[in-house]
């Protein structure tokens, strides 16, 4: 029995599919399509992998037509549906936040009604888009571009901002008239009027202070500088403050009026925010197969690996790309070349591409390459070397290698880089052999790279088995990173060495050293080179051919769907105009009917109703002829068995949701109300409203939150009451108040004995949603109020 493997992460970081995923996400336009981005994973099946990659081909071509699409103004607002669900008020940031997905979802929902092009999942995506102009409208009106609430979000803040722009001008006259007056003058430090704690005051030197009647509310540091309000001004400095606070209790009621308009439609809103986020999902994935030239792959289920020019997607400069073509049949690869020939890059690369592949994203390499659908990738790459754990290199590979054999099944793609290194080259090679044929026996698909020449005899020949090498000039001695199917490297020391400089009767020595079968392999390698590159010119022709006659099959297909298109297009408007137009005939032949019918009876004679009737069924039944051929569009999900009265439904064909008032006739037919209107509709062309059903569900409770929150008072008044029983009331009327998001409060306890204040105090200074608390201002309340700033 296989071991289990809690995840597939470790094998993921050694193919830097992580670091693709990262790439990836950088796309996104906002938080959420972000960490959708970054939470993708290979998918668990071959059709949801299709499905996916189809998406993102979809998007590509929509950025091929469309290069300056982009998703808007879309936010995050699920901390905002977070709190409306808790009957919380939203700040001014949080709804311009509302008020911009609102504005993106308009735009999608517009975009996608119009574009021209075969579209389906994306178009699908946007479908599931709602409008809300109501809630849009009701923001910009509310909320000024710089974050502020608006003069006319309400007559009565309009009527507030008014008074106090009138009483400013006043104060600041008369303080302006206060400086400028040579009598008064003299006693001020600088002659301006400057604001304190909201109030209107004027520098006044210290040794002055007697000269001036009015309310000291400030001392500079130096203490030489007085700010003082003038008697004369005090008076309407406490009205402004009072329309100060009034102003903020309107703008409170304003905010709180608006997130109860969006609370109402938070699941919609919900909803089209995911839609939002998976269009920009799609739209970076196709902008990744942009940026990397990409293309779709084929995905099968045979172990069909068919790359054609793919190239790995983080080598950065120039990349020399590789074919590399797997048959089903062929379970067992073994790669071989000199050091820094691209033997590692090319396990890489089809690790990676395969993982790329089955998350639905776009590979680079050229269009018509193939992959297998695996459901488990491992791989063994790279200095596997742990001091932390004493393991040798070769220990922990060897570690590594165990547990994929004891997880690697049939729809496995294993991985495996210098196999059998890192110990004796004898029994490494006789190991490499043997863990090759289990993998053989055992695994989908098996890549390995190695520089022991037995396993290139080992593979020769062998049925399930291929050689393969990394292709090296011998001329500039340098490797070409070109990857030969079917052909097994070769060392190329003693070529090597004689360019280098060594003497030919010492590289003849050692030719002589070699086995006679060693010099028969030696040959047989050369002669397979040189068969291959003929082989490779041939096939480089016909993939030529091939590609075009794909593409004009292509263009072929294209045009084919747009005329079936055009064409049920044509039929349906026709049998449309039609079926309209015998409708109106047949208004008019009534019409006739009746006028005849009224001659008739005023001369005294009887109309031939059987011929009247007879024409009227044939017009009937030339009109259901004509509506019974139109053609008929599909709806997602099944029409329900059964329906009750009072159940939330859909009617796609009308675009509305309704609650269904009888139940099914003989014929299938039932009535359902939509707002005020009834209408008859067939069972079979309902579907169920899911979204309402869960918004009923939930609907009561959070109404109930926000009715209780609705007017909250900024203030409480605790006069008269025990110390239990004004904790009590406060404890309640604390946590309504932070739902409805207001920062600071008023707490009215009285001075009196001060018996009230001081029980209060303590519960108030540790309470967890209070920030700070201060006594209220000798104008608004002094001792015998308590002001508390919310968290």
């Amino acid at each position: 029995m296989k071991k289990s493997i809690n995840n597939m992460e470790k094998y993921r970081d050694k193919l830097e599919y992580p670091k693709i995923i990262a790439k990836l996400a950088e796309y996104a336009s906002f938080a959420v399509s972000r960490e959708m981005l970054l939470a993708l994973e290979p998918l668990p099946s071959l059709p949801q992998a299709r499905e996916a990659g189809a998406a993102t081909t979809e998007g590509v071509e929509l950025l091929r037509l469309y290069p300056t699409y982009s998703l808007g103004p879309c936010r995050d607002i699920r901390d905002s549906l977070r709190r409306l669900e808790l009957g919380g008020a939203l700040t001014i940031e949080q709804l311009i936040a509302v008020a911009d997905l609102c504005r993106a979802a308009r735009l999608n929902k517009d975009f996608f009604s119009h574009i021209k092009g075969h579209f389906p999942q994306l178009t699908d995506l946007a479908r599931g888009i709602s409008l809300f102009k109501t809630i849009e409208n009701a923001l910009d009106k509310a909320l000024t571009a710089d974050g502020q609430v608006a003069d006319g979000a309400s007559d009565r803040l309009y009527g507030i901002r008014r008074r106090i722009r009138t009483y400013e001008r006043q104060i600041q006259d008369h303080l302006e008239n206060f400086i400028r007056n040579p009598n008064t003058a003299k006693f001020l430090q600088e002659p301006i009027v400057t604001q304190r704690a909201g109030r209107f005051v004027v520098p006044v030197r210290q040794e002055c202070r007697s000269s001036v009647a009015g309310l000291v509310h400030d001392v500079s540091g130096s203490g030489a500088t007085l700010f003082v309000e003038p008697l004369a001004v005090m008076q309407a400095n406490n009205e402004l403050a009072r329309l100060h606070a009034d102003e903020e209790e309107e703008i409170a009621a304003i905010l709180r009026a608006l997130s109860l308009l969006v609370g109402s439609h938070a699941e919609e809103l919900a909803y089209s925010l995911n839609c939002l986020a998976q269009l920009d999902f799609v739209v970076a994935k196709a902008r990744l197969s942009m940026e990397m030239n990409g293309a779709a792959v084929q995905l099968n289920d045979n172990g069909l690996i068919n790359l054609k020019k793919a190239r790995h997607p983080l080598i950065k400069g120039e990349v020399v790309p590789i074919d590399l073509r797997l048959e089903p049949r062929l379970r067992v690869m073994v790669i071989t070349g000199p050091n820094t020939g691209g033997k590692t890059v090319t396990l890489k690369t089809v690790g990676l591409l395969t993982l790329m592949a089955e998350a639905g994203l776009h590979i680079p390499a050229e269009p018509g390459s193939s992959l297998g659908y695996f459901r488990q990738v491992f791989a063994d790459i790279g200095d596997e070397q742990s001091i932390e754990q004493s393991l040798s290199t070769f220990s922990a590979h060897m570690s590594n290698i165990v547990n994929i054999l004891e997880n690697a099944a049939e729809d496995s793609l294993v991985l495996l880089d210098e196999l059998g290194s890192g110990t004796d080259p004898t029994e490494g090679a006789a190991l490499a052999m043997s863990i090759l044929e289990y993998l053989h026996r055992s695994c989908g698909k098996t890549l390995a790279t190695t520089h022991y020449s037995e396993l290139k005899s080992f593979v020769y020949n062998k049925s399930g088995y291929i050689n393969a090498s990394v292709e090296f000039d011998v001329e500039t001695l340098r490797p070409t990173y070109r990857l030969l199917m079917g052909v097994p490297g070769k060392s190329n020391a003693f070529q090597i060495a004689q360019k280098l400089g060594l003497k030919p009767e010492i590289v003849r020595r050692a030719n002589s050293f070699l086995t006679a079968d060693e010099q028969q392999v030696a040959d047989l390698i050369s002669s397979l080179e040189a068969h291959k590159l003929q082989a490779e010119r041939a096939s480089h022709e016909a993939d030529l051919r091939l590609a075009e006659i794909v593409e004009q099959q292509r263009r072929l297909k294209e045009q084919e769907i747009e005329l079936a298109n055009r064409e049920a297009e044509i039929i349906s408007k026709a049998q449309l105009q039609a079926a309209e137009l015998v409708k109106e005939r047949r208004r008019e032949a009534e019409e006739l009917y009746q006028k005849l019918k009224q001659e008739l009876k005023a001369a005294g004679a009887q109309p031939h109703n059987k011929e009247v009737q007879a024409a009227r069924s044939k017009l009937q039944k030339l009109q259901d002829s004509l509506q019974s051929n139109l053609p008929a569009k599909k709806y997602q999900g099944e029409a329900p068995a059964k329906v009750q009265i009072g159940q939330s439904v859909e009617i796609p064909k009308l675009h509305q949701s309704g609650i269904v008032c009888t139940l099914p006739d003989d014929k299938g037919e039932l009535t359902v109300q939509i707002g005020v209107m009834k209408v008859n509709v067939k069972q079979a062309d309902l579907r169920i409203d899911q979204r309402r059903v869960e918004r009923e569900r939930t609907g009561a409770t959070r109404q109930m939150i926000q009715n209780k929150s609705r007017h909250i008072s900024p203030e409480i008044d605790l006069h008269g009451l025990t110390v239990e029983e004004a904790v009590y009331q406060l404890d309640k009327y604390l946590d309504d108040a932070f739902l409805a998001n207001l920062h600071q409060v008023r707490v009215i306890h009285g001075r009196g004995t001060g018996a009230l204040k001081s029980g209060i105090m303590p519960y108030l200074q540790k309470h967890r949603l209070v920030a700070a608390v201060k006594p209220a201002d000798y104008n608004d309340g002094g001792w015998g109020v308590t002001i508390v700033e919310l968290k």
